[in-house]
């Protein structure tokens, strides 16, 4: 009896996964992350930079609020309808793990540039694409260890391996962290495009499967 509940529970989870969205909303955020740690590295110094680093937590809430947001009216529009409604308990498990090791990312990105301001030592933090690499890839495998689907293991392997190669070809804090970021959003992209493509394919809409010869 367990086995079927934890089986069920299991079957639930997998199918907020399902269309992909969740992947191409997380990767649009990576791009978002990409473009503000570009031009941090670009124009360091400047009055647009210094904005940028003041509003960063800002934008992180931002950016983590519109997600949620986009996922679910996604999911309203088009998995709902294909495949039907399921009603989730609040945040926990999977999505809870998704949100704190998202938190430790940020909280691993400004830590390090404290300790970097405190230091004076802006080399302390080369090091800075590799663990957010690790920390996002490990949040993508812990996923796919919670939820049973692969493709999370590949992307957070692919992840984590571009983070620690930028870090050991020492391209520096802010442009490792826009190439990271950018490759993460290019992985999640690729991944969640894939999978709304399985989905769509093999759940039309009500309309298209009756107007099917």
């Amino acid at each position: 009896m367990q086995s079927d509940l934890t089986k069920t529970k299991k079957r639930a989870m997998q199918y907020f996964y399902s269309d992909g969205s969740f992947e191409i909303t997380f990767g649009g955020m990576c791009l978002l992350l990409a473009l503000y740690f570009y031009l941090q590295a670009a124009m360091p110094e400047s009055l647009l930079s210094n904005i940028l680093n003041m509003g960063f937590v800002v934008f992180v809430c931002l950016a983590a609020y519109l997600i949620n947001l986009l996922v679910n009216r996604f999911k309203e529009r088009v998995t709902y309808p294909r495949s039907g409604y399921i009603t989730y308990q609040q945040p926990k498990g999977v999505q809870r793990t998704v949100k704190v090791g998202f938190m430790l990312a940020v909280s691993a990105i400004i830590g390090g540039s404290l300790a970097a301001f405190i230091t004076h030592s802006p080399r302390s933090l080369d090091w800075m694409p590799g663990l957010t690499g690790f920390v996002l890839g490990a949040v993508l495998a812990w996923i796919g260890f919670r939820v049973s689907l692969r493709r999370f293991y590949g992307c957070g392997i692919l992840i984590l391996l571009s983070g620690f190669g930028l870090s050991l070809m020492g391209i520096g804090n802010m442009r490792g962290l826009a190439f990271t970021y950018a490759f993460s959003s290019l992985v999640l992209l690729l991944s969640g495009s894939l999978t709304l493509w399985q989905y769509l394919k093999h759940n039309p809409a009500a309309n298209e499967t009756t107007d099917a010869p």
